[in-house]
């Protein structure tokens, strides 16, 4: 029997999915005539189309065709306890009862309440303010640190996502220029002199970019823990490098931590490394289910947004309409308070499962005939980490450590990881994300031998059928 090529396996999984879907089907032909592509989040929007979620609980969520997933992608990787947890619910539920909870335009009592509990969190920050996405946070943040500084280049990494803001539109997935592009239309030109991008975890480049712009350069953006970019930790002598050459330079440091902020324990990422960011931005987690992110740090980079701050240096962070809404102010308050007490219960049991899904996933492929390198993982730290990404490798190599290897075609099979992948396992009842995904409190171990049951189901099926995607 000759090979199944991808252009093959691809027909064969969307049509089986459109004829096991066809209430989606319906709902989706019926969207466009509204919405762009059916959505409006291009991330939950996937070829043939998108299921259509009417209830999520715990480790599952239910589609409008009756089929129940397991759920790796957790809303965007934000529900570190599983779907809708009972008790923000009910504390929502006992807030909107009172009559409460809609906009009010009015500071409110939760503010303060949400943002002592992050910033005991962060000993090295001293304020906070409030926003409503991660985009918004960390356009903020470089924007502050421009101010401050007064100088325009912003160094960011390679396969780093910081939002879609102009500071943040370069270099993010397109390869063909080694992650430098320009990746949005309708930029102002001078952006893409203005951004520069460095390659993540290549000290030599760090340093080098550092040492013919440092004198120039507001700040460098980065997430420790790189996201969308491939689920990799920094080294922790690069991030240690990092922080030198920024003070070194009078550089702000901007930590991204909106996937990282509260994932791996009840705080930030950086206090493991033993690193202190000027500014840090945070979301996700820290809204309990609601849309909250910040901006957290030094107060003398922050009052630049208050109109006290001298003209030329203010910086129009005014906040939103939506902007610390009590709603999501009282459901983050209560669900950092909940990470905080149960610390020692939560993340090493969803630590301990990720260790064991990346190792099993990756056995059960190579056992198949498949080079197949899972990341989330980190040796150096010892941090117990609950995400899992999945990477269909051209070649065969130990590890992944940049964005550069993700993204380059020649390297990682991005299609069959976010596509391939992902409808093989749907067809199995588990929803995966960048490979798999994040695993939650809510998750049981029957969740996780199901999923691992479903891998190895789909890795069989593609050797029988003599699927390739490594090079010959």
């Amino acid at each position: 029997m000759a090979a199944i090529t991808r252009e093959e396996l691809l027909n064969q999984l969307q049509q089986q999915y459109r004829e096991t879907h066809p209430k989606s089907a319906d709902y989706f032909a019926k969207s466009l005539k509204y919405l762009i592509q059916g959505g409006s989040h291009n991330l939950r929007l996937f070829a043939p189309f998108p299921f259509y979620d009417v209830r999520a609980k715990g480790a599952r969520v239910v589609d409008l065709d009756g089929y129940s997933y397991i759920d790796f992608w957790q809303g965007h990787f934000s529900n570190i306890l599983g779907h809708n947890p009972d008790f923000i619910i009910d504390i929502l539920k006992e807030f909107f009862d009172q009559g409460q909870g809609l906009i009010t335009g009015f500071p409110g009592i939760y503010q303060r309440k949400l943002a002592e509990r992050i910033l005991s969190r962060i000993p090295q920050a001293e304020v906070i303010r409030f926003t409503t996405s991660g985009t918004l946070a960390s356009m903020y943040a470089v924007m502050l640190a421009r101010a401050f500084t007064q100088r325009k280049i912003v160094l960011k990494v390679g396969g780093g996502w910081h939002g879609a803001h102009p500071y943040g539109l370069k270099g993010i997935t397109r390869f063909e220029a080694g992650l430098r592009s320009i990746e949005s239309a309708g930029l102002p030109a001078s952006i893409d002199q203005e951004i520069v991008t460095i390659d993540f975890n290549n000290l030599e480049d760090l340093e080098e970019k550092f040492a013919q712009l440092g004198e120039r350069v507001a700040c460098l953006i980065m997430e420790p823990f790189i996201g969308a970019g491939g689920f990799i930790f920094a080294q922790p002598a690069y991030l240690q490098k990092a922080r030198e050459l920024t003070k070194k330079y009078g550089t702000i440091l901007i930590l991204d931590e909106v996937v990282s902020g509260f994932r791996f324990h009840a705080g930030v990422l950086q206090t493991l490394y033993g690193v202190e960011a000027d500014l840090t931005v945070l979301g996700k987690a820290i809204g309990g289910g609601l849309p909250v992110s910040a901006v957290a740090g030094k107060r003398e980079i922050l009052e630049l947004c208050s109109p006290r701050a001298p003209l030329e240096q203010r910086v129009k962070f005014e906040g939103g309409t939506f902007s610390a809404h009590p709603a999501c102010m009282l459901a983050g308050a209560s669900y950092i308070q909940y990470l905080v007490e149960h610390e020692s219960e939560i993340y090493p049991r969803i630590g301990r499962w990720g260790a064991v899904v990346r190792q099993s996933i990756e056995k059960i492929f190579r056992d198949n005939g498949f080079y197949v390198c899972c990341t989330g993982g980190e040796d150096q730290l010892g941090v117990q980490s609950s995400l899992v990404g999945v990477h269909f490798l051209r070649q065969e190599l130990p590890s992944l450590s940049s964005p550069t290897q993700v993204f380059n075609p020649a390297v990682s099979d991005y299609l069959v990881r976010e596509v391939l992948f992902k409808l093989a396992m749907l067809a199995e009842g588990v929803n995966t994300f960048h490979g798999f995904g994040a695993i939650s409190a809510a998750h049981s171990e029957e969740d996780m031998q199901q999923a691992l049951a479903a891998v190895e189901k789909v890795a069989r099926h593609w050797r029988k059928i003599g699927f390739q995607f490594k090079e010959n």
